[in-house]
């Protein structure tokens, strides 16, 4: 039997504030999710009011949305939007290059000026590719200031 568009909103929306509490996203708050979400997608920023519409059933986020809010919560799109399929997709071994992380050897574990590098890769990474070059610039103007002086 196929699902109305509003039954559909309906289990999309349960799906959603489900795995919003299971990350400890206050569901009472749609500024506080939009916020965190436009943190993590890249394109067009959301509006608490149209987070607001997902949870209540008024509304479904476009594809790109839809992508970019699956993978903020580590489920799969499909299940995300249709709930059928797998929930969470299996995960493929990425590579250095993939990922963009640098691991760095165990040489560099006992040095203390090291020790804050891999919590703050782990954020830079985490950056939409916008902020990324924001940041890549500013290093490099930090850099260019230290070689002068």
């Amino acid at each position: 039997m196929e699902q109305t568009s509003e039954q559909q909103r309906i289990a999309f929306s349960k799906r959603l504030t489900q795995e919003l509490k299971r990350i400890g996203q206050p569901i009472g708050s749609p500024t506080q999710i939009a916020r965190v979400f436009n943190k993590n997608y890249s394109g067009q920023p959301v509006t608490a009011q149209t987070v607001r519409k997902w949870l209540l059933s008024e509304g479904m986020p476009t594809q790109p949305k839809l992508l970019a809010l699956a993978a903020w919560l580590g489920v799969s799109a499909q299940w995300l939007r249709y709930g059928s399929g797998a929930k969470v997709e299996p995960a493929e071994p990425l590579s250095v290059q993939q990922t963009g992380l640098l691991v760095l050897g165990k040489e560099y574990a006992g040095l203390a000026q090291y020790a804050g590098i891999v919590p703050l890769l782990d954020k830079l990474v985490r950056l939409p590719p916008r902020d990324i070059r924001i940041v890549e610039g500013m290093v490099q103007l930090m850099s260019s200031e230290n070689s002068v002086k």
